[in-house]
């Protein structure tokens, strides 16, 4: 598969791979912002996972709901989607089995926390709505347990190389046939985006 200390890895076993018309992208740091960059060039409607997720005033639409509503929607784009998002026990299986391409954006701690910060900053100063209907507040960004930025704190201190792994013996379960593509810094996304002639949209 991947090569430690690579930036940019499509796996081994599938040199001069392209990408799909049916793509799973996960990761952080620049994740959503890519999907609807491939989105436009590829012609290809995205799927975000956090739209469908949550419900309105942040509720958490039920588990079989949520993995239904998911599979239906991919069911009605024959042609080709992008899904985007971290929900990785609904990615797996289902999801995961339609894909012909896995995009992770595995950048340094340092600049995912960075970004997702100014993010925070810029939903809450804007008042951006997000995730269906819902808007962030600088009390959940900031002051509240369920603030996104202490969740990434907890899962680097705690839980990085357990999600690491997890990922990792997802890819190796979906076998062969899709192709993989791992972008390990920021330099390398930036690469990504040359390579494949991706605009970055406005924020």
């Amino acid at each position: 598969m991947a090569t430690e200390g690579s930036d940019s890895i499509v796996t081994a076993d599938q040199p001069g791979r392209q990408i799909g018309q049916k793509i799973v992208l996960w990761g952080g740091g620049g994740k959503t912002t890519l999907s609807r960059a491939l989105g436009e060039n590829l012609g290809l409607p995205v799927v975000e996972m956090d739209a469908l997720h949550w419900l309105p005033g942040w509720k958490e639409r039920d588990p079989d709901e949520f993995r239904k509503l998911m599979s239906d929607t991919l069911a009605g784009l024959p042609d080709g989607w992008i899904a985007d998002g971290q929900y990785i026990g609904i990615l797996h299986g289902d999801v995961l089995e339609r894909a012909d391409t896995l995009i992770w954006v595995d950048l340094p701690f340092r600049t995912i926390f960075w970004r997702v910060f100014k993010r925070s900053v810029k939903r809450a100063r804007d008042k951006q709505v997000i995730c269906g209907n819902n808007v962030e507040s600088w009390r959940q960004s900031f002051l509240s347990r369920d603030s996104l930025l202490l969740f990434l704190l907890n899962r680097r201190l705690f839980r990085h190389r357990a999600s690491i792994e997890r990922r990792e013996s997802l890819i190796r379960e979906r076998g062969p046939d899709v192709t993989v593509v791992r972008l390990r810094s920021a330099r390398a996304l930036d690469r990504f985006y040359e390579e494949h002639g991706l605009v970055r949209p406005p924020d």
